[in-house]
Parts: structure tokens; sequence; C-alpha cells
């Protein structure tokens, strides 16, 4: 996941490209990363909801979720919370250190709130409710 970026490991694919919503093939660690930033200035949080099993396998379920308050690949930010949900399972060592992990999600359910705003066109990028530039906390 260092190599690829968080992101870009998370979100690869086997869909067609003319399907995917996200090119994570097309991405480096530092563009990825900068895009989420981008999207969710306030940071991009993960909470466990439950744990359902202890070590050495602990299965978990979480929600990723953030408000969507800059622009991602050309949408607009709507200032809505963005949540997913999904399920892991971690390998733990003696020492309770991850030693494997394997996450399960739809990642649609993510980018729905994704694309949700109008696309920005290079006419309207300094309008005064899409400049990247905005602070989430101003409006």
């Amino acid at each position: 996941m260092l190599k690829l970026g968080n992101y870009n490991a998370a979100l690869k694919s086997s869909v067609p490209d003319e399907f995917k919503h996200y090119k994570a093939d097309e991405e480096s660690r530092e563009s990825s990363n900068n895009a989420f930033r981008s999207a969710f200035p306030r940071g991009f949080a993960l909470e466990v909801i439950n744990v359902y099993t202890g070590p050495p396998v602990v299965t978990f379920k979480f929600r990723h979720w953030g408000f969507f308050e800059g622009p991602f690949k050309r949408h607009a930010p709507t200032g809505e919370m963005v949540q997913f949900y999904g399920v892991g399972i971690m390998k733990v060592d003696e020492s309770l250190r991850a030693e494997n992990i394997e996450v399960y999600y739809d990642p649609a359910e993510f980018f729905a709130g994704l694309f949700k705003g109008p696309l920005i066109s290079e006419s309207n990028i300094d309008d005064d409710n899409i400049t990247i530039q905005d602070c989430p906390y101003h409006n």
C-alpha cells in the first residue's frame, strides 16, 4: 500500500476503464493523496463500529466518512457528508500489530457522494461557490 498509495490500493478495480469512477492505475500516490485531501480538507475519518471476533483474526465493521468541502476530479464540492460502510478482517501478531488486512465495501456508495456536485468548467472555476481556495468555515 505504501507504493500504490492507500486510496489507489483500496480503489483498484478490474472493471473496464469506461465504467471506472476512479482510475487507480492512472494515479500516483501523490495525485491520489492530493485529490482526496482537496475533497476532504478536514479529513476523512475511519470509525470502527463493531468488533465481531478477537485476536489473532479480528473481524470488524467500519464507517469511513468526511465532509465533501473541496473539488474532486473536476466535481464541485457539495458540503455534504460522504460516507460508506464496510467490513474488515485483520490478522494480528502476538503484539497486536497488523500482519494482514482485507477490506470489503461498495466503492459506488463512496463515489456517489463525490460525483454529486456539478462539473467544474474552466469558465466557472473562479465562481464564489466553486473556488478551490474557499475556506470551508467561511460559508
